[in-house]
């Protein structure tokens, strides 16, 4: 069982090291809010006023 962790261990420290290395550009998190934002007010636009 110990083997077992430990591999897993290793397997998982790999594949964390690996994303960190990795250099692709993602969404930001400012592009991802500022398009939130962007539908939130869309959608108050189309929605009829009380």
């Amino acid at each position: 069982m110990a083997a077992d962790v430990n591999s897993y261990d290793a397997w998982f420290r790999a594949k964390v090291q690996a994303a960190l290395e990795e250099e692709c550009t993602g969404t930001s998190q400012v592009q991802v809010m500022q398009a939130a934002q962007a539908l939130i007010d869309a959608k108050r636009e189309v929605q009829p006023k009380s």
